[in-house]
C-alpha cells in the first residue's frame, strides 16, 4: 500500500495532456485496463461508462500506475491507482483555481475546426460554433482575413491547468464586419450561452431611418451578394422602400461623408455623440444643401431611397459602425420610427406611472397657492 501513496504523490508533480471530450473508458483502455477491470470500475462508479473527460494526468512509478480523470461538466476528479492486481478508485470534489485567458487567431477552414485545432478542446469549438451559428453558418470555410478572439475561464488543480470552462466573451471579424458575444443567461430556458453583446443595451439608441415596414436582408457575416455572386459580409440591414422615399438620420449627429463609389453608389455617413457612426447607402440623391460638417437632427431629411451602386432594386442599406467595424444594427434599432416616437414613448411613460401606482405628490408651496 505504501507504493500506492508514493504513486499518488508523484501524480501531483507531473504534467498532463488535455483531451478533447474523450470517454473515460477509452482512456482506461489506452492505459491497459482489461475488460474485467473496466467492469469492476463501472460497478463502483456506473457514470464512468458514459463519462466524458476534459483532461487527464497520469504517472507510472515502477510497476504502479496512477491516473486522474477530470470530468468536463463537474468540479470533481476520479483518482485511479493500480498496483499489481490491486485497483483503488476514489471520487472527490475539487476546489479549482480559476483564471481567464484570451485566445485569438486567424480562421482557416471553418470556425469549429480552427478553435478545436488551436485549443485542442472540442467543447470550446462547440461553444463558438453554437454561439455564432446565426452570424455565420457556412461549412465551406472562411476567407483568409477572418479572425476570432475568445476569453475563456481556465481551471487549475494544485497549480496545474486542468480544463477550460465557459467562454465569457467572443468576437468574430470578417473584413470590416464584426460581431461580439458575451456569456448571458437565457431567460426563456435558464441556460447560459453566448448572446450578442449589443442586445444587452438597456436602451436602443437609433430610430429607423425611413418609414418602411419590411426589411429584406439582415446583417450577415457571410452572404452571397446578389450582384457580384461572391460570399462576403452584408454589413447592415436593407429597408425595402419605393425610389424617392425620404431618408432621415437615425439619431442626431454630424455629417462626415457625402460621396459615391461604384459599389455603394451615393452614400452618407453620420457621426453621433454616442461614438457610433451610421451609413446610408444606394441613395437616389442627396438632400439639397447637405454638406460635410453639418449638424443634422432626426427631423432633417438627408436624401432619398434609390438603387445606385451594386443593387438589384430600390432600397436603403443602413449600417452602423463602432470602433471602425460594422456591427449588427438590429440590436441597436428601436422597434418604431421617429414618426411614432410620441405614441410609443408616451405610452411607456404612462405605463410606468400606472405600475408605480401613485400620483406625483404636490409640494407644500403648490398646495398653498391653490388655497
Amino acid at each position: 500500500m505504501a507504493k500506492l501513496y508514493t504513486c499518488l504523490l508523484f501524480l501531483t508533480m507531473v504534467s498532463f495532456n488535455v483531451q478533447a471530450s474523450e470517454k473515460a473508458l477509452d482512456v482506461l483502455k489506452e492505459h491497459g485496463f482489461k475488460k474485467v477491470e473496466l467492469e469492476s470500475a463501472i460497478r463502483q462508479f456506473p457514470e464512468l461508462e458514459e463519462l466524458e473527460i476534459a483532461a487527464e494526468t497520469q504517472k507510472f512509478v515502477d510497476d504502479s500506475f496512477a491516473l486522474k480523470l477530470y470530468p468536463e461538466a463537474e468540479n470533481s476528479v476520479y483518482t485511479i491507482i493500480r498496483h499489481q492486481k490491486e485497483i483503488l478508485i476514489e471520487k472527490s470534489d475539487v476546489q479549482f483555481e480559476m483564471e481567464t485567458k484570451v485566445i485569438s487567431g486567424d480562421i482557416k477552414n471553418t470556425l469549429y475546426e480552427t478553435v478545436e485545432r488551436e485549443t485542442r478542446s472540442a467543447d470550446l469549438a462547440r461553444q463558438m460554433a453554437e454561439g455564432f451559428k446565426d452570424d455565420f453558418s457556412t461549412t465551406k470555410g472562411l476567407r483568409a482575413n477572418a479572425s476570432y478572439e475568445l476569453e475563456v475561464a481556465q481551471y487549475f488543480d494544485e497549480g496545474r491547468f486542468v480544463k477550460y470552462g465557459e467562454i465569457l466573451k467572443a468576437s468574430l471579424v470578417i473584413g470590416r464586419a464584426t460581431t461580439k458575444k458575451i456569456l448571458k443567461l437565457d431567460s426563456e430556458n435558464y441556460t447560459w450561452s453566448l448572446q450578442p453583446e449589443d442586445s444587452t443595451l438597456v436602451e436602443k439608441p437609433f430610430y429607423a431611418p425611413i418609414r418602411s415596414s419590411r426589411v429584406s436582408s439582415l446583417f450577415q457575416l457571410n452572404r452571397r451578394h446578389p450582384v457580384t455572386r461572391r460570399h462576403q459580409p452584408h454589413n447592415g440591414v436593407d429597408f425595402v422602400a419605393k425610389s424617392g422615399t425620404p431618408i432621415y438620420p437615425a439619431l442626431d449627429g454630424e455629417v462626415t461623408t457625402i460621396a459615391r463609389t461604384r459599389s455603394k453608389g451615393k452614400f452618407i455617413t453620420i457621426l453621433h455623440d454616442n461614438g457610433y457612426e451610421t451609413t446610408y447607402i444606394h441613395l437616389k440623391k442627396f438632400q439639397k444643401g447637405l454638406r460635410v460638417g453639418m449638424r443634422v437632427g432626426l427631423e432633417d431629411q438627408i436624401g432619398e431611397v434609390g438603387r445606385t451602386g451594386y443593387s438589384t432594386g430600390a432600397h436603403l442599406h443602413f449600417g452602423v459602425i463602432k470602433d471602425g467595424y460594422y456591427v449588427n444594427p438590429v440590436y441597436l434599432l428601436k422597434d418604431y420610427g421617429y414618426d411614432e416616437k410620441d405614441l410609443y414613448e408616451g405610452a411607456a411613460l404612462e405605463e410606468q406611472v400606472i405600475i408605480e401606482g401613485e400620483e406625483p405628490e404636490e409640494s407644500e408651496e403648490a398646495a398653498l397657492d391653490l388655497q
